[in-house]
């Protein structure tokens, strides 16, 4: 029987609420997650412009104040942890896509242990909301601060 709550399992580091978003690069504020043994990014893609492509990346630093800031190399280690490119040509408006990363793929042995999302989009508006959750935290209890409400 399960007794952690899947809020105190999966806590939101940062996030941007749907929204239209213009060409250009969003991204979040630098989070330590030190105390967890997974991150999972979660874009939640809605309406896209006949021309706009969308793209999401995460990477990695060595505070939160961005130092160091580099790519996370995905476990083949060639490609970044990134999405493939969205496009409206391609038919990929409303679509639900996610980066899961286990935090030993971070470069630990050098100090990195803060990450963000960079989202970007070019050419036209593309609707879409993005959350960073922090899962499978290494010590109880988790806060509940970035929850608006949590029902038991």
């Amino acid at each position: 029987m399960y007794t952690a709550r899947r809020s105190e399992i999966m806590y939101p580091l940062a996030g941007d609420f749907a929204d239209a978003h213009g060409a250009g690069a969003n991204a979040s504020a630098w989070v330590n997650v030190r105390d967890y043994h997974r991150l999972w990014l979660v874009v939640n893609v809605g309406e896209m412009q006949a021309t706009s492509t969308l793209d999401a990346v995460l990477q990695q630093a060595t505070t939160t104040g961005g130092a160091g800031g580099k790519a996370i190399l995905a476990k083949n280690q060639v490609t970044n942890k990134a999405i493939t490119q969205l496009t409206a040509a391609g038919g990929d408006s409303d679509s639900l896509v996610c980066i899961e990363l286990q935090t030993e793929e971070l470069d630990v042995s050098n100090g990195f242990d803060c990450v963000r999302f960079v989202v970007t989009v070019a050419l036209a508006v593309t609707e879409y909301s993005v959350e960073l959750y922090g899962c499978e935290p290494r010590h109880m209890a988790v806060p509940t601060t970035n929850w608006t409400e949590i029902i038991d």
